[in-house]
């Protein structure tokens, strides 16, 4: 017995419960429930992906008993659940400036962490020989800057080390690290195929299928790139 939760978006919606309708009882206006096999649930689950865009977002619960259920997985926007497959119905807010001065700012510790970690990785894409070569005054330049920036290779660098873990979950790839296992000749494979870096079939926003801290180390080693934008 399964439950599926839709939080879709404008015409997402429409192609979500022509999916759904097929396949399970409409118990609401965007949850549905059925009996089904492994063999079914897969099926569902590539029909999602296939009509997926970036307004989609649905869960699957399986129910376990009559007081638990687990999330088996999220087709779409992961944001719109937590790690659960909870939807969010609130929100509360915090002035982080007088947190700060009240010396209260619990998670500075954790940002500095952060913070250092991007800074670290936002060089990786300086390894390059084109970057290298550039540095050397005995070497003639004959282009006008760099044809890909280095942060941009330091993202590519870091999602396909992301993608040669075992589990595509921060746990593992930070645990990799930590650990020096870093294997150069997987990521050069990972980075020469022809298989684009973002999971197939999801046609929507990279950061939509990455976890937490990896989406957050991302888009610092981006920004100093973006700053001026952001400024402005």
């Amino acid at each position: 017995m399964v439950i599926f939760v839709s939080q879709c978006e404008k015409n997402a919606l429409k192609k979500t419960r022509q999916v759904l309708d097929a396949f399970a009882n409409r118990i609401g206006d965007h949850t549905w429930q059925t009996l089904i096999t492994e063999e079914g649930l897969k099926t569902v689950q590539k029909a999602l992906r296939q009509t997926a865009s970036r307004s989609t977002a649905v869960s699957c619960h399986w129910i376990r008993s009559r007081s638990r259920s687990q999330l088996l997985w999220i087709v779409g926007n992961k944001r719109k659940f937590n790690e659960e497959g909870i939807v969010p119905v609130n929100r509360t807010e915090q002035n982080l400036v007088t947190s700060y001065q009240d010396d209260s700012w619990n998670h500075l510790p954790l940002i500095k962490s952060f913070t250092g970690l991007s800074a670290l990785l936002h060089d990786w894409g300086k390894s390059t020989k084109l970057f290298q070569d550039k540095l050397n005054p005995k070497i003639n330049h004959s282009f006008k800057g760099d044809p890909l920036r280095h942060e941009w290779i330091s993202c590519l660098l870091l999602l396909a080390f992301i993608r040669s873990t075992q589990k595509v979950d921060d746990e593992s790839w930070l645990d990799s690290l930590i650990n020096q296992q870093i294997d150069e000749a997987n990521l050069k494979q990972i980075l020469s195929s022809n298989n684009t870096l973002y999971i197939q079939n999801e046609r929507f926003s990279i950061f939509d299928s990455l976890p937490n801290a990896a989406c957050l180390i991302l888009w610092l080693i981006c920004f100093y790139f973006f700053r001026p934008l952001v400024y402005h």
